[in-house]
C-alpha cells in the first residue's frame, strides 16, 4: 500500500473477533485515550448488531470494521493502534458469557475465558490477559476477564465505563437465558461460536509503529468517530518516523500542560486557536485539512510538536495569572491577566498566543492593558462575539508570528476601526444586562472596576474581585421580588413580567460584603435601603440615597455608570 509517507507493505486479513482474542496477544499503548464506549450509545448498538446478525441465521458472517496492528520494538505482544474500543468491548461481552455460564453450572465456562480472555502462560505467574489496556483501564478490566476481581452489579453511577459495560452484558444475558429457558445453554454457546468465527473484523498488520499510524490515518481520512486532534496525531505518528519517541512525548506534554489527560474536544479547540494566530483564522472543519499540508516530513513533525508544546503551555497561563511563564514574559501588569482570564474571549486568545511568544516583555505588557479596554467595549457592544474581531486578531497574530508587528503602537493601528467609539461603547452600556453563572461574575468585575474610577483610583480596570465568598452581588429590586412588598416598582413597570426584564440590568446591582444580601433577600427597598446607606462602597451608598426605587432609578444609575465606563475601559 503507498501513503503520503512512503511505501508501505502491509498484511490485511478478515478474522472473527473470537479468532483475534483466542490467537493473539495484544497491548493498548498506555498514550492511547481511554475505553470510552457508553452503555446507552456504542455498547447498546453493538449489542443490537449482533444480536440481529445471530438471529438472522448463524452462517451469516457479519462484518464490524477495520483494526490497525503492529508488532514494532521488543514488546511480544502486538501493539493496537485503532480497534480497542470494540476488541475491548468483544472481551467483556465473552466474559459476561462466561460468567452467564458459571451461573448456570455450565462445564464450559471456564474453557472459554482460558480460550478467548486469559490463559497460563509457562513462564509467567499467575493468569495472563490475551489484552492488556493502559493503567487506567487495566485494574477493572484484568479483574473481569481474569474473574480475579469481578464487580459489584449493577454498576453504580461512578464506575467505570468497563464496568457498566461488563454489567449491561450481564444483565442482558439473564434476560436472553430467563428467555431461552432449557435451552439457555445452547443459545449462549451459539453466541460464543459466531463471534469466534463469523463476527469479523479487518486486521491490518504493518511492520512499524509509524507505518501503523499512516494505515490509521488513510483508513479514518473522513474523520468518522473521531476528533481532530486523534486524526492530527496520528498523522504526526506517521510522518515522525524516526523522531516518533520525541513528537509523542511532546504530544503528551502538550496535553499535560493544558491539564488533560486526553486530546479530547477542549484539545481540539487549542489546536484551532493556535493554527488560527499561525495561519490566519481557521474553522475547526478545515482544520485537519490545512494542518496536515504544512507537515509531510519527520523533521516538520518534530519541529511542529516542539512549537505545539510552547503553544500550549502560554494557552494554559492565559487562564492563570499565578503560571511560571509570567515570570519571564510579563513584568509588570499581572493584575490585566485575571481580567482576561475572567473574560475567556476567543479573539484574545488567538492573538495571545503569538504575542506572548514573539513580543517583548515591555510590549506584552502594554498590549495586556489595551486588550482589557477593548475587550470590554467589544462584549458590551457584542461584537466580539462575532466573526469580525477573531478575523483580524487571526491576521495580526499571524503578522506577529512573521514580525511585521512588533510593537502595540502597530496592532492599535491594525484594530482602530474594530474597537467601539467611546459614544457607542456608552450608548450600550446604557442597556447591559448580565445573567446569572458567568454573567454573575462579570457583573462583579463591572461594578468593582467602576468604583475605583468612582473613587479616581489609578488602573481602575485591574483586579476585578470574582470571589462571592468576599463579595457577593446584590439584585436591588430582587430575582423573586414578592408583589405587596415591590409594589410601586412593579405598577411603574406595567405589569410583572416588564418588572422582572429589569432584574438583571447593572443598574440595578451593588456589590455587597459577603453575607449582607442573604440577609436582605427580597425584602422590600426601605429595608435595603438601609443597609446600602452603611456600605463602604461609594456606588452602593449612592443607591441607598434613594427615597424609592423604580425602572426610572435603574435607568438613571445605568447612564452614571456608562459615563464612568468611558473612562473606566478606554480605547
Amino acid at each position: 500500500m503507498a501513503s503520503g509517507h512512503g511505501s508501505t507493505t502491509l498484511q490485511l486479513n478478515l478474522v472473527g473477533i473470537g479468532e483475534i482474542l483466542r490467537g493473539e496477544r495484544l497491548i493498548v499503548p498506555q498514550f492511547q485515550r481511554a475505553y470510552c464506549w457508553k452503555v446507552d450509545q456504542e455498547v447498546q448498538d453493538y449489542w443490537t448488531d449482533l444480536s440481529r446478525a445471530i438471529r438472522d441465521g448463524t452462517e451469516e458472517e457479519y462484518f464490524f470494521g477495520t483494526i490497525v496492528l503492529t508488532q514494532d520494538g521488543a514488546e511480544r505482544r502486538k501493539k493496537i493502534i485503532d480497534g480497542q474500543q470494540r476488541l475491548v468491548t468483544s472481551s467483556l461481552l465473552i466474559a459476561a458469557i462466561r460468567d452467564e455460564l458459571h451461573r448456570l453450572n455450565h462445564s464450559r465456562a471456564q474453557l472459554i475465558g482460558d480460550e478467548f480472555l486469559a490463559s497460563q502462560a509457562w513462564d509467567a505467574e499467575g493468569t495472563e490477559p490475551h489484552l492488556k489496556l493502559n493503567e487506567d483501564d487495566n485494574p477493572p478490566f484484568h479483574g473481569i476477564v481474569t474473574r480475579a476481581s469481578l464487580p459489584t452489579l449493577p454498576a453504580k453511577r461512578g464506575d467505570s465505563d468497563i464496568v457498566k459495560a461488563y454489567g449491561f452484558f450481564r444483565s442482558s444475558l439473564e434476560n436472553l437465558s430467563a428467555r431461552y429457558g432449557a435451552e439457555a445453554t445452547g443459545e449462549l454457546l451459539k453466541w460464543v461460536r459466531y463471534i469466534q468465527h463469523r463476527a469479523q473484523l479487518a486486521v491490518v498488520e504493518t511492520p512499524s509503529e509509524a507505518d501503523a499510524y499512516v494505515i490509521f490515518e488513510t483508513l479514518n481520512n473522513r474523520g468518522a468517530d473521531l476528533t481532530t486532534a486523534d486524526l492530527l496525531k496520528n498523522h504526526l505518528f506517521g510522518a515522525a518516523k524516526t523522531h516518533l519517541d520525541s513528537v509523542r512525548n511532546n504530544w503528551h506534554k502538550a496535553i499535560g500542560a493544558l491539564s488533560l489527560t486526553a486530546a479530547n474536544e477542549k484539545f481540539t479547540k487549542f489546536l484551532r486557536h493556535y493554527w488560527s494566530s499561525r495561519v490566519g483564522k481557521v474553522t475547526e472543519r478545515d482544520l485537519y485539512a490545512q494542518m496536515r499540508k504544512q507537515v509531510t516530513r519527520s523533521q516538520e513533525a518534530l519541529t511542529f510538536s516542539e512549537e505545539l508544546l510552547t503553544a500550549a503551555r502560554i494557552y494554559a497561563a492565559l487562564s492563570d495569572p499565578g503560571h511560571e511563564i509570567w515570570a519571564e514574559k510579563c513584568s509588570t501588569h499581572r493584575p490585566s491577566l485575571s481580567s482576561l482570564a475572567l473574560f475567556n474571549l476567543v479573539p484574545n486568545k488567538i492573538l495571545l498566543l503569538a504575542a506572548v511568544d514573539h513580543l517583548p516583555p515591555t510590549q506584552i505588557d502594554k498590549l495586556l492593558r489595551a486588550m482589557i479596554g477593548w475587550s470590554v467595549r467589544g462584549m458590551i457592544t457584542g461584537g466580539i462575539n462575532r466573526g469580525r474581531y477573531e478575523d483580524l486578531y487571526s491576521q495580526i497574530a499571524m503578522e506577529i508570528r512573521q514580525q511585521k508587528i512588533t510593537t502595540l503602537v502597530q496592532i492599535r493601528e491594525r484594530v482602530n476601526d474594530l474597537i467601539p467609539s467611546d459614544s457607542d461603547f456608552k450608548a450600550q452600556f446604557t442597556l447591559t444586562s448580565l445573567g446569572r453563572g458567568d454573567g454573575s461574575k462579570i457583573a462583579r468585575y463591572y461594578l468593582t472596576a467602576l468604583e475605583r474610577t468612582a473613587l479616581k483610583e489609578g488602573q481602575p480596570e485591574f483586579v476585578p474581585n470574582d470571589n462571592p465568598s468576599e463579595v457577593n452581588l446584590e439584585h436591588v429590586y430582587p430575582q423573586n421580588a414578592l408583589t405587596d412588598d415591590w409594589s410601586e416598582f412593579i405598577t411603574a413597570s406595567g405589569k410583572r413580567e416588564d418588572a422582572d426584564s429589569w432584574i438583571y440590568r447593572l443598574g440595578n446591582m451593588v456589590l455587597l460584603p459577603a453575607g449582607s444580601n442573604s440577609r436582605l433577600g427580597n425584602k422590600p427597598f426601605k429595608d435595603k435601603a438601609e443597609t446600602f446607606k452603611l456600605s463602604q462602597l461609594t456606588l452602593t451608598r449612592e443607591v441607598g440615597a434613594h427615597d424609592t426605587w423604580t425602572p426610572e432609578a435603574v435607568q438613571q444609575r445605568q447612564e452614571r455608570l456608562a459615563a464612568l465606563a468611558v473612562r473606566t475601559w478606554p480605547r
